[in-house]
């Protein structure tokens, strides 16, 4: 008896009564979860087939002998139910998930936000550890590959091809197949640069990377794609417009940053003297504002930005100003700018006609590289419609003899012709280092000046002066001297002498006479005014009219490309003189000690 006793006082010493509180509160989440969860999942998927609702109360019932075995046991019986409580939940969950349908099977959320957690750090840390990064959607930063993801190292490729040409100030970056490699250029304020060339297997991918990223199709490697994409590097956000084509030999690639920002150029600033603007403004508006104005460019010259700015001149809010473009490059408050697709209108020449026969005050075609545009644009020129036509050429007689060409008669071509603008571009000493020095009396006699007149006249340098005294680097311009363009200019205007000249096919005489007669101002004194103003330097104009002559190397260590060019309304050597008309370029101003 005294044992008995003894057993039942020991049991009741051991059995803590805090455990049966505990286990029988593991029950309580165990059959909400089954009552509210589990019973209405269980109807949904039909899976209380061959009896009428059997899995609730056999999960209750697995659950109460859970609480009764932890009962038994002193101490850690809690711990027990909940373990079988675990175990027979687990059963289920694997039963249940070979009975439904594909992609309905259970998910631990915590686990699946524990890992989403996990993957969004790793994405932050790649991120940061990145020198340029794609910004998709709302700002969003694109997934950055890690190092040991295959495409790490084509981010790393795509990152050189963007971030050094945002470094080197770069216009934009050109990739493009040659001879067994991807060649890379930038370039710098028109004057291109070589970069070291990337194998055509990592080139060829970094292409594929980079047209990912601008929505374009990956797979489409022949047919020309235009997209946009933002970049963020640690020089700020760049927009990219990015341009792809293929041929034979590969994929090639046009990288150009801020595209907006380099067209968006006022009428005002193109550089045109005053001299110019008196020839130009009889077409700015009624009753001068008809007939045909020729704009021609060489490639890369600035012809698109000088078109939109022309067009500027007029006011698009009082007048009706249309365009027929092949590529919209940028959009302009009030101008109706139609793109032409070659899918949904007939040809280029029978839409600009439609668009003419609306009656617009303004009409600018992109080019005439289509049979018959130019000819619908001469039919209507006496139909008090203002055309500007855009010519890929370098210089007012070129213009002149591909516009003939293209209309397929001198007489025809004549016809209503009032002007033609041809546009140079010229670098602007850097204002951080250039350095200032009074020209010589040579120098000022072929600039045009008055006898015994001297001006200050600016020189790249490139170099500022140090806080330790030595010369550096200029970060500006990044040692090329130069930072940003301005345009010289040559403006043909054509009377009826002009025409009557241009119609028997005669340019030079036509061109000859606009000198002698119209005042026309030539492209080489343009230049040697901008060198008068301090918008250029003695060394940038022989430099734009010389053939083929070398140039300094640009930051970096890379050769830019020498301009081959030749001089525009037929001169094929350095600048004359406004007086003479000599071909021998200026010498450069006396060498000064560089300032900082």
């Amino acid at each position: 008896m005294n044992t008995a006793l003894l057993a039942v006082g020991d049991a009741a010493i051991l059995l803590n009564p805090v455990t049966p509180v505990l286990t029988l509160a593991a029950y309580a989440p165990y059959a909400w979860l089954i009552s509210s969860k589990i019973e209405k999942d269980a109807t949904a998927y039909n899976l209380n087939r061959g009896g009428y609702g059997w899995i609730n109360p056999l999960l209750m019932a697995g659950g109460i002998v859970a609480v009764a075995l932890g009962l038994l046991v002193p101490f850690a019986g809690w711990l027990i139910t909940l373990l079988l409580e675990a175990g027979i939940l687990m059963a289920y969950w694997r039963w249940r998930d070979k009975q439904v349908p594909p992609g309905k099977q259970f998910q631990l959320s915590m686990l699946s936000q524990l890992k989403e957690r996990v993957e969004e750090r790793k994405a932050q840390k790649n991120a940061a550890a990145a020198n340029l990064v794609f910004l998709v959607g709302r700002a969003e930063k694109a997934k950055v590959p890690g190092k040991d993801d295959p495409m790490f190292e084509v981010h790393q490729a795509a990152e050189r091809v963007i971030g050094e040409g945002i470094a080197a100030r770069a216009s934009r970056t050109e990739l493009r197949t040659v001879q067994g490699s991807i060649a890379v250029v930038d370039v710098v304020d028109a004057i291109p640069s070589k970069r070291d060339p990337l194998t055509t297997e990592l080139g060829g991918k970094a292409i594929d990377y980079i047209k990912l990223h601008a929505g374009l199709d990956v797979q489409e490697r022949r047919r020309r794609q235009v997209g946009k994409v933002t970049v963020q590097t640690n020089l700020g956000s760049k927009e990219l417009t990015v341009t792809t084509a293929g041929s034979s030999a590969g994929q090639s690639m046009r990288i150009d940053f801020n595209r907006d920002e380099q067209l968006k150029r006022d009428f005002a600033d193109l550089g045109l003297t005053k001299q110019h603007l008196a020839l130009l403004e009889p077409t700015r508006d009624p009753p001068g504002r008809e007939g045909i104005i020729l704009l021609c460019a060489p490639t890369g010259f600035g012809l698109t930005t000088m078109a939109y700015a022309m067009l500027s001149r007029h006011d698009a809010f009082t007048s009706s100003v249309k365009t027929l473009e092949r590529s919209v490059d940028l959009r302009i408050d009030g101008v109706d700018q139609l793109e032409f697709d070659p899918a949904a209108q007939s040809d280029f020449a029978t839409t600009l006609r439609s668009i003419i026969r609306r009656g617009p005050d303004v009409v600018f075609a992109s080019d005439v590289a289509e049979p018959g545009t130019a000819k619908v644009i001469s039919d209507t020129a006496s139909n008090h419609v203002l055309t500007y036509v855009a010519l890929p050429v370098d210089g007012v007689q070129l213009a002149l003899a591909q516009w003939i060409k293209a209309v397929g008669s001198a007489g025809d071509a004549a016809r209503g012709v009032k002007a033609v603008v041809a546009q140079r571009l010229l670098r602007i000493p850097c204002p951080a280092c250039k350095v200032m020095g009074p020209c010589s009396a040579d120098q000022a006699k072929r600039l045009g000046l008055p006898a015994g007149k001297t001006i200050d006249l600016a020189r790249a340098n490139g170099k500022v002066l140090g806080k330790n005294g030595r010369e550096e680097q200029c970060e500006t311009c990044r040692g090329t001297g130069y930072f940003g363009l301005t345009g010289i200019h040559e403006v043909m205007p054509l009377d009826d002498e002009a025409r009557k000249l241009l119609s028997r096919g005669d340019i030079a005489g036509a061109y000859q006479h606009a000198r002698r007669n119209l005042r026309m101002m030539l492209m080489q004194e343009s230049a040697l005014m901008a060198v008068r103003e301090g918008r250029s330097t003695v060394d940038e104009v022989a430099r734009a009219f010389a053939v083929a002559k070398p140039v300094s190397p640009a930051a970096g260590g890379a050769k830019p490309a020498a301009p081959t060019a030749p001089a525009t309304g037929g001169a094929k050597a350095a600048p004359p003189t406004p007086k003479t008309g000599s071909a021998k370029a200026p010498p450069a101003p006396p060498k000064q000690a560089p300032k900082s």
